[in-house]
C-alpha cells in the first residue's frame, strides 16, 4: 500500500503507541508519550530527553524519526537533534536506509543525513521493505514503477492498476488482460492473460496452495505458477485453495472442488448477512 501522507503512518502509531513504546524501548531509543496533543520522548528512567512538541507519535529506526511542526515534515535523532530540516510536506519513517519524502508534489528518497539518493521524480511513494526485496511500488508521470534502493526501475510503467509485491513476487498489469508475474529480479514468471487475479486478504498472498484465483468475464478459475490452467473460469465468486479444496460457487450452488475440478454439491449459496 503506497502511503500518501505521514499523518496515516502517525495515526497507526497511535493505535499502536504500546508496541512502539516496545519498539523504540528495545532498540534503546527514547520512549514516546503525549501531552496535550503533542508528542516528545523520554529515557528508560522517565527522563524528558525530547520535549512534546510535534504533532505525532515519534517512532525512531536507523537513529532518527519523521516529525511534524506546523505543516511541515523533518527527522530528528534520539537527542532531540534536527538530522533533516522540516521542509517536506509529506514523509516516511527510515527503511531499508531511505526515508520517503515530497516536496511541491514531487517526491524522491533520501540517506538518513538528508543527501538526495533518488531524485524528486514521483507522484506517490512507498517504503522499501525487507519482505518484499528491498523494492517499493512508486507512481511517476509514465505511470507505476517498482524500484530498487539505487532508483533503477526493476518493473514499470503500468499504466493499469497498480503493481503489488507479495511472497517473492511481483503482480503487475500493463493493460487489460496483459499481465504478468515477475520474480523480484523483474524476471517474466506467469503470463496473465486476465482480467484479474484475486489477492486472499485473509493469508496475505496471492498464491494459495500453489494457485493463482484469476478471472476473466466475471468467472473465476485457477492457474498454477507457471501458467497452466488448471480449472478453467466457471465460477461466480472467487475463492482460494486450501489442502487441496475450495469451496466456489456457480450457478447459486457452493461446491467443495478439488484439483482435479472435481465437484462435491454442499448446498444452495446463501448471501452473506451485512
Amino acid at each position: 500500500m503506497v502511503v500518501k501522507c505521514v499523518i496515516w503512518a502517525f495515526v497507526i502509531g497511535v493505535l499502536s503507541g504500546c508496541v512502539s513504546a516496545e519498539r523504540n524501548t528495545t532498540d534503546k531509543y527514547p520512549i514516546p508519550f503525549e501531552l496535550n496533543r503533542s508528542w516528545g520522548a523520554k529515557d528508560k528512567n522517565g527522563v524528558v530527553v525530547i520535549p512534546p512538541i510535534y504533532k505525532n507519535v515519534l517512532l525512531f529506526k536507523g537513529g532518527i524519526s519523521a516529525a511534524r511542526v506546523g505543516e511541515k515534515i523533518g527527522y530528528i535523532d534520539q537527542r532531540g537533534k534536527i538530522a533533516i530540516p522540516f521542509k517536506y510536506d509529506r514523509g516516511l519513517n527510515l527503511n531499508s536506509g531511505l526515508v520517503g519524502v515530497c516536496a511541491e508534489g514531487k517526491c524522491g528518497y533520501l540517506d538518513a543525513k538528508g543527501n538526495v539518493v533518488i531524485p524528486f521524480l514521483y507522484k506517490e511513494i512507498d517504503y522499501f521493505r525487507q519482505e518484499q526485496g528491498n523494492l517499493a511500488v512508486v507512481q511517476g508521470e509514465r505511470g507505476w514503477v517498482i524500484i530498487n534502493t539505487a532508483g533503477r526501475e526493476i518493473i514499470g510503467p503500468t499504466f493499469g492498476s497498480k503493481p503489488s509485491i507479495s511472497e517473492g513476487f511481483i503482480v503487475a498489469f500493463k493493460g487489460k488482460r496483459d499481465g504478468m508475474i515477475y520474480d523480484l529480479k523483474g524476471n517474466p514468471v506467469t503470463p496473465l492473460n486476465y482480467d484479474q487475479i484475486a489477492y486472499n486478504v485473509w493469508a496475505g498472498r496471492y498464491l494459495n496452495d500453489n494457485l493463482f484465483t484469476v478471472a476473466i468475464d466475471g468467472r473465476w478459475g485457477f492457474i498454477d505458477k507457471s501458467g497452466k490452467v488448471i480449472i478453467p473460469p466457471r465460477y461466480d465468486k472467487r475463492g482460494f485453495f486450501f489442502e487441496g479444496y475450495a469451496d466456489l460457487v456457480r450457478d447459486g450452488k457452493v461446491y467443495r472442488v478439488d484439483k482435479h475440478g472435481k465437484e462435491e454439491l454442499m448446498g444452495d449459496w446463501q448471501r452473506p448477512i451485512p
